[in-house]
């Protein structure tokens, strides 16, 4: 989709003038989110009016100003042609999600991660999600596999979502949505976990010592920071060095690259398996 939007606005959808889009579109539901950086703000209507002639799924179009931001990470968004909104459904992987994006994160461009991380499951594994969002890791582990998720999100917004789209995707009895901050979790639950989840990459590293404590011997943690790197050996470089420091003895863990986020930024995965 990326690249399709991308040769629409270059391929003269403005009257022949060629227009240089960064590469940061993101398609949730029906609206769209662009960086229109080095596009002149007198141009900018004029793009959004030809991507919502181009793309009859899109029906509103908005420009995200900045990155993400807070602590609940959201986007900061201008609105530019189609409805003015931000409440839409997006659907991915068989499962759908309504979210908001003025209250609640969401990234369209982790779909295959999500489901790579659900074909692992299997049904007997009891599974906790440490940054749950709307739901988008947690429930098609669930839909796909019928195992038991903890979901904890601090963001009461994204929380509400998160439970109206486990009855939408029918896994209500199988995930469990706290509204908690995850460091105070081994406070809170008093059960251990096969595999837990941490897909919050600016601040995994804070709440790595909760994750194993809530997790079994032989536990796997999925593991997802954005770090430094011009390639992903630069990438897995920095983020062995972060590991090798945080995690104990015995544990085992391979780095991937996720994608890139930003001049030479990248988002890496580490899938760790603990001793036992």
């Amino acid at each position: 989709m990326p690249r399709l939007i991308r040769r629409v606005l270059a391929d003269g959808a403005l009257g022949g003038r060629g227009v240089s889009v960064d590469s940061g579109i993101d398609v949730i539901g029906d609206l769209a989110v662009l960086r229109l950086a080095g596009v002149a703000a007198s141009s900018k209507r004029e793009v959004a009016e030809a991507l919502l002639r181009s793309l009859p799924n899109v029906k509103g179009v908005f420009e995200q100003e900045g990155g993400i931001e807070g602590e609940y990470r959201l986007r900061r968004l201008v609105h530019l042609a189609g409805r003015e909104g931000l409440l839409t459904t997006h659907r991915e992987n068989g499962c759908v999600f309504k979210v908001d994006l003025s209250t609640c994160y969401f990234s369209p461009r982790l779909s295959t991660e999500r489901l790579r991380i659900a074909e692992q499951v299997s049904p007997d594994e009891s599974v906790l999600n440490m940054f749950a969002g709307v739901g988008p890791f947690s429930i098609p582990i669930s839909r796909k596999k019928r195992a038991k998720v903890v979901s904890c999100e601090l963001n009461e917004a994204a929380c509400g979502f998160h439970e109206e789209n486990d009855r939408l995707n029918k896994v209500t009895g199988l995930i469990r949505v706290l509204n908690e901050d995850a460091a105070d979790l081994p406070k809170i639950l008093d059960a251990k976990f096969d595999r837990i989840l941490m897909p919050h990459p600016t601040k995994a590293n804070d709440f790595l010592p909760a994750a194993l404590e809530l997790a079994k011997e032989g536990a796997r943690i999925h593991y997802y920071r954005q770090v430094p790197g011009r390639n992903a050996e630069e990438g897995e470089e920095w983020l062995r060095g972060e590991l090798d420091e945080l995690l104990p003895d015995g544990a085992e863990y391979g780095v991937r690259r996720v994608r890139e986020v930003g001049p030479r930024w990248l988002e890496m995965a580490a899938d760790i398996a603990l001793e036992g």
